[in-house]
């Protein structure tokens, strides 16, 4: 047992050490990032740096490039206003450089003398040094600033071999071209310096060869660097503490660029500028050599990684996980040997309890154990029986099986073998008749309840009673098939003669439904004039009866004025509400023969949709009235069209019908919206709303369809929508969709063509049959 938990012990020794060792290598590699990083960047900065000024030394070549003789003034206010100092804080001083043929080379030197233009007085003491004699010299004529650089002014490139070389490579390539590790002539610190310039060209001359070049070459525009300022500028002093970064100029592109790095090609060398204590040696991995094209050379940076903290590795850390390693590995050994014995007895356990479930789960019947009430284990048969998910049904109540009755599961008193049939309830309802089999757990101890073995025999059931209704059916089935067959015939005869008779009912119905609707209209108009027209005869017995009064007065002679006057006044407002009622029934009645016209004839001729809707709602002024409905009309009077306007009313008609019977039904008022729209030169969208109750999704779908109401018994005879449908789609060319919700009303939208086609009349039965 305990060999265990040595093994335990020594691999987490080794693993301990691996973790220690993968940590260091981790380290090893962030801080070789690390590293990789900022030589990487400030290699970059320095590339960018050198670009930037290079980019300005082309641009004080673009001055001469616009103007071929550029003045000591001008050259000196351009530099001022670049602001060197802030902006380029690596430069030491700005020149160009002037190509004088040694011919020319004394009136060069007293022009430059009796130059006053930027100091008064000129420059008296200007003189050509080092004194040579060649065939053309190469001479500092503008120096900025002067002060601090006043030793380069006159000096002769040419008698200077490093400069003369790179001058030469400059003429014949065109390019910016910099020198070799030079000691400024200017600076007495002896520092490491370079002069990089670009040669200026006679402006308009061709420059496609070198012998073009070397016969247009006016000068030379130069920038004078010192390495360690401009180094300065470009490294952040705190990364210096962490590495050494020194700079080799290994020679021009031309010749290979290949010079070994030395003591005289040393351009920058971090280590003495910090100058202090004992260099450090590089660490493993730490070094790392990048070349730069620096003005037709090759530079070579050298950097080198050393001990700091930056670039050391964390020896807490790994102490620290060393230290945990051995602690936990030795605890995982102490508590191995401590559970090995617990294990292999957990072991035996499991599998004799593994054996045991997977006898119970393997078998097709289901096993439970149930006690005072509860099922306290079953195997997966009696879930998978029941349908539920496995441990489902562990903890639960026993009459849950029984879907809340009396738990039947209860143990007998003698401990003896129960059998018996019983209806239990699946988990998705469904009803199973089992045979169930119990027996006592432990006699001795009833609390531990009871084992029973549940068998689905519903498929037995279910076979018993079909084989018995099956039994019955056959018998009956003998006896109906004579009786069957010969109903069969009588019944098509029958068919066949309700068949025909439905077909005339159809029509008849259809027939009757118009009557009925215009015999309403009847009504309702009856019932509208006998307002105006009582008025009328009440008003007409009033006159009469004070034309009387008046002719007595007037036999008898006692006439006043008085009384004239007041009869004349009378008798005006009598004529006036005779006229008023009067005129109101002609308006009723011209509606209603309107609409009565073009409901019967149903001709097609020109009328204005707007006229066609006010006739229709005033021949229901009385039933919209008693409904206590208000309906508002949307729409332009210039909607004309050649259609067919008895059919247009009808529609009205039977949606108007429909909303007082339907929508407003068990309601004390309600609103209904006719709105018109046009769509475009040739159709118009007709809006018929309501905001009562109505109607379900099963109504909307047969909303169409023939003798379908919901008054069936009540006045509704179930055709109104079908005409509505047959006299759109048939009769005016246009299409009806129906939109409701139970509670939010409905919505009628029907498009109706301007111009119908002409037809012959349709027959009834052409109108039933058209969907």
């Amino acid at each position: 047992m305990r060999i265990h938990g040595y093994l335990a012990f020594i691999v987490g020794i080794c693993v301990t050490v691996w973790v220690c060792m993968f940590v260091v290598n981790v380290q090893d590699r962030q801080t070789n990032e690390a590293f990789q990083r900022d030589t990487q960047k400030i290699a970059r900065d320095t590339q960018l740096r050198l670009q930037t000024y290079f980019d300005m030394l082309l641009s004080i070549k673009g001055v001469f490039a616009v103007k071929d003789d550029v003045s000591r003034v001008e050259f000196s206010r351009y530099v001022r206003e670049l602001d060197l100092r802030r902006r380029y804080p690596g430069f030491q001083a700005i020149q160009f450089v002037r190509r004088v043929p040694s011919s020319q080379l004394d009136a060069y030197a007293s022009r430059i003398r009796a130059d006053d233009s930027l100091q008064s007085g000129g420059y008296p003491d200007y003189k050509v040094h080092p004194a040579s004699v060649r065939p053309e010299h190469f001479l500092i004529e503008y120096n900025e600033p002067m002060r601090g650089n006043e030793n380069a002014f006159g000096l002769d490139l040419a008698a200077l071999g490093p400069h003369f070389k790179a001058l030469q490579l400059g003429k014949a390539t065109g390019r910016i071209v910099a020198t070799e590790r030079i000691t400024l002539v200017q600076d007495a610190s002896g520092q490491p310096g370079f002069v990089a310039r670009a040669p200026i060209y006679r402006r308009g001359a061709s420059l496609l060869t070198e012998q073009e070049r070397d016969a247009a070459l006016v000068g030379f525009v130069a920038i004078v660097f010192r390495v360690n300022d401009l180094m300065s500028e470009t490294i952040d002093s705190p990364m210096l503490q962490h590495l050494y970064v020194s700079i080799n100029d290994a020679g021009y592109l031309n010749d290979g660029g290949k010079m070994p790095p030395s003591v005289d090609n040393l351009m920058f060398n971090s280590f003495g500028k910090l100058g202090s204590g004992e260099r450090m040696p590089a660490l493993p991995g730490l070094v790392s050599k990048i070349p730069l094209d620096v003005g037709e050379r090759r530079w070579v940076m050298n950097f080198e990684g050393h001990a700091s903290d930056r670039y050391s590795r964390d020896i807490r850390l790994i102490s620290v996980i060393g230290l945990a390693g051995f602690i936990i590995s030795a605890l995982i050994g102490a508590q191995i040997m401590t559970l090995q014995r617990r294990r292999a007895l957990a072991q035996k356990l499991r599998i004799t309890a593994d054996e045991l479930r997977a006898l119970q789960d393997s078998a097709i019947v289901g096993i439970g154990l149930f006690a005072n009430g509860v099922i306290v284990r079953c195997n997966r048969g009696l879930e998978e029986m029941m349908g539920y998910q496995p441990g489902q049904l562990a903890g639960r109540a026993c009459n849950m099986l029984t879907g809340g009755l009396s738990d039947p599961f209860a143990c007998v008193a003698d401990g003896t073998s129960m059998h018996f049939e019983l209806e239990l309830a699946s988990a998705n309802g469904r009803r199973l008749w089992c045979m169930v089999n119990g027996r006592m757990l432990d006699q001795n101890e009833p609390r531990k309840g009871c084992v029973w073995v549940i068998i689905d025999i519903t498929e037995r059931k279910h076979t018993e009673a079909a084989l018995v209704d099956t039994k019955h059916g056959l018998e009956r089935s003998l006896s109906e098939l004579a009786l069957q067959k010969a109903n069969v015939e009588m019944a098509h005869k029958d068919l066949s003669a309700v068949l025909l008779t439905l077909k005339q009912a159809q029509a008849n119905l259809i027939t009757s439904e118009k009557m009925a609707s215009l015999g309403a209209l009847v009504a309702g108009i009856a019932h509208e004039l006998n307002t105006p027209i009582g008025n009328s005869l009440l008003t007409a017995t009033a006159l009469s009866d004070m034309c009387k009064e008046f002719e007595r007065q007037l036999a008898e002679g006692g006439i006043k004025r008085s009384g004239l006057d007041t009869h004349l006044k009378d008798a005006r407002m009598a004529c006036s509400i005779i006229t008023n009622s009067l005129t109101r029934a002609a308006d009723l009645i011209h509606s209603f023969k309107q609409v009565a016209v073009d409901q019967t004839s149903d001709k097609r001729r020109s009328f204005n949709l707007h006229g066609v809707v006010h006739d229709t709602l005033a021949t229901y002024s009385a039933q919209l009235r008693r409904a206590n409905c208000e309906v508002k009309v949307w729409m332009p009077e210039t909607l004309n069209f050649i259609s067919y306007p008895g059919s247009v009313g009808q529609v009205l008609s039977n949606l108007i019908q429909n909303a007082i019977m339907h929508a407003f039904e068990g309601r004390e008022s309600g609103h209904i919206t006719i709105s018109g729209v046009e769509m475009d030169e040739e159709n118009v969208e007709l809006r018929f709303a309501d905001d009562g109750n109505g109607m379900s999704a099963r109504t909307l779908r047969q909303v169409y369809d023939p003798f379908f109401t919901t008054k069936m018994g009540q006045g509704g005879s179930g055709l109104g929508m079908n005409i509505v449908y047959n006299l759109v789609t048939g009769v005016l060319r246009g299409t009806i969709h129906v939109e409701s919700e139970v509670g939010k009303g409905t919505t009628v939208i029907i498009t109706l063509p301007r111009k119908a086609p002409a037809k012959d009349e349709l027959a009834e039965n052409d109108l039933l049959h058209a969907q």
